[in-house]
């Protein structure tokens, strides 16, 4: 899994729920029916700053790699924080599905507000969800958080939970892999990211 330089952010972040659900419309006008299928995902455009020759080198390099390898990359935080959660955040129990995650290792009194993000690591694979409503770590730093999608993949108890700096991991979209140079030397490079699982 490739991962860019951390002394470069994205420019722009712009986030999108892969829904594989869909609506039925009936052709002779009935009710109309929502059908929710698993494996609702997250995907992202990412734009990078224009990037002088020797950054935009290495960012280069690194998404031809990220093409064929995968690529983990931190979600921007528009404020940049989510409270003060903590480091030793992981699962609390077993948890085979649905949209509740029971989290321990939080700091005691933590809000997490609805729109906040976290990644759950599963096996070293990063799945990103969004929390849905507010809730607040109890006096021994356990919370249990609503989210959204719902979870793809079985949860074990000690699971690391990324709430002060979730990533997004999957693979890059498209049939190519795109940049440019400037002529004033700089790489321009964008790419969409789509979770993998």
């Amino acid at each position: 899994m490739i991962e860019f330089p951390d002394e470069f952010g994205p420019q722009s972040f712009a986030m999108r729920l892969m829904d594989f659900g869909g609506v039925m419309r009936p052709p002779l006008g009935g009710a109309v029916t929502r059908v929710n299928r698993l494996g609702n995902r997250y995907a992202a455009d990412v734009t990078m700053p224009p990037l002088e020759f020797d950054n935009g080198r290495v960012f280069v390099s690194r998404l031809i790699r990220a093409k064929t390898e995968g690529l983990r990359m931190e979600i921007p935080l528009t404020l940049g924080k989510q409270g003060v959660p903590g480091i030793g955040a992981t699962v609390d129990g077993a948890v085979s599905g649905g949209t509740s995650l029971p989290v321990k290792g939080v700091n005691p009194g933590w809000v997490a507000r609805e729109g906040y993000w976290l990644s759950v690591v599963v096996d070293g694979q990063h799945y990103v969800h969004n929390i849905t409503a507010q809730a607040i770590a109890d006096g021994t730093g356990d919370v249990t958080l609503t989210i959204a999608p719902e979870l793809r993949v079985a949860l074990t108890d000690g699971d690391v939970v990324n709430l002060a700096k979730p990533m997004i991991e999957g693979f890059i979209g498209g049939e190519a892999a795109d940049w440019e140079w400037s002529l004033a030397h700089h790489a321009m490079i964008s790419f969409t990211i789509e979770e993998a699982g």
